[in-house]
């Protein structure tokens, strides 16, 4: 890592207090706030940095409401340096397909990337891959716990507003299942300190009919958080 940072004119500092190994991130929560609410009940510590919170916890640290691929870099190169060895991103994804329903939960298997990011990291990449180990680790937690899933392929982009017609039956050719704003980026950026990245995601609306639909007020999807995505951040 040390060369790498070398190459850097703005390197990234560590963050004082809040060196972990594990990281889970969550880019975005319900509307009451429900994962939130947990985080500030359990962590020993908590932080804004005015990108995102930080909570921290014995054994891990969760970066929280950091939305986007900019912002998520920014924060976990901090926390790479810091010592972090491994990501789980948390997150909500839109469904391109109509298999995946609403409150389904997906376990990603390749990311394509849409967003300016990752290609920083990676100029003639656009295609990331969680890391088998720890996607094996997140998806042996809810066979444990007797949870369905489903696997499958994502796209992030910088521009949801731009999730056009045309742009949805280019992703629907190539069988790019779902949509967020950060899953390549952090696979990427995992990929560039070789650190390992994995992301677990609630399907929170569809687009797959051409028709945007949304459940983000739904009593079944903070149900759906607390099933799939406490255990990881009350977890050792």
């Amino acid at each position: 890592m040390s060369k790498i940072l070398k190459e850097a004119i703005i390197k990234p500092k560590p963050i004082e207090n809040f060196a972990r190994e594990k990281v889970l991130y969550i880019p975005l929560d319900s509307p009451s706030r429900f994962l939130q609410k947990t985080l500030k009940k359990n962590a020993l510590k908590e932080k804004n940095t005015g990108i995102g919170f930080l909570y921290l916890f014995k054994k891990k640290v969760v970066l929280y409401q950091s939305l986007g691929a900019p912002a998520a870099v920014l924060l976990l190169e901090r926390l790479i340096v810091s010592g972090a060895k491994e990501i789980i991103l948390l997150g909500f994804c839109g469904s391109l397909h109509p298999k995946f329903k609403m409150l389904n939960v997906i376990s990603i298997s390749k990311a394509f990337s849409e967003e300016g990011t990752s290609r920083h990291y990676h100029p003639r990449k656009r295609i990331f891959f969680p890391s088998p180990t720890l996607k094996e680790y997140v998806e042996g937690v809810l066979h444990a716990s007797m949870l369905p899933f489903l696997t499958g392929s994502l796209v992030s982009t910088d521009a949801p507003y731009r999730e056009t017609r045309s742009w949805l039956e280019q992703k629907q050719k190539k069988r790019i299942d779902v949509v967020d704003m950060e899953a390549s980026a952090v696979f990427a950026l995992a990929q560039f300190y070789g650190i390992q990245a994995a992301a677990l995601m609630a399907i929170s609306d569809e687009l797959w009919s051409g028709v945007w639909k949304h459940g983000f007020h739904s009593p079944e999807l903070e149900r759906k958080l607390n099933k799939y995505f406490i255990p990881f951040i009350e977890s050792n």
